[in-house]
């Protein structure tokens, strides 16, 4: 009877994750308006002002003494590109590049390292 009943409940779990209409995740679909692909870099002086404020503060300091010991160089205050996509939230990608030419960008929001990603 136990052995039937396993076998009935997995069954049921099967069925419910192949047979079930709908799916639990759900990726944005090109007419959801979600603002994610509205956002442009800045450009001009302001982007320049944030730049500067990041370049020298402590946290963009430590990180990039890090990344020098783990082989990356960063690419310069050119390739710092800097994003507002809400009110009060500022995200700067500071681009750094290793010996096989592998690219990181260096995400900083509001002056805090959050991590890295591959850069395109």
């Amino acid at each position: 009877m136990r052995k039937f009943l396993t076998l009935l409940c997995g069954g049921i779990l099967a069925f419910s994750l192949f047979a079930w209409t709908g799916s639990p995740v759900k990726a944005a679909e090109p007419g959801d308006d979600c603002g994610c692909h509205d956002l442009i870099p800045l450009q001009g002086a302001e982007r320049n002002k944030i730049v500067a404020k990041l370049i020298s503060s402590d946290a963009f300091k430590a990180v990039k003494k890090e990344a020098k010991k783990n082989g990356y160089s960063w690419n310069g205050a050119n390739e710092v590109e800097v994003v507002i996509p809400a009110e009060g939230v500022t995200m700067v990608g500071a681009k750094f590049t290793n010996n096989q030419g592998n690219a990181l960008m260096f995400v900083f929001t509001n002056g805090v390292f959050v991590g890295t990603t591959p850069a395109d």
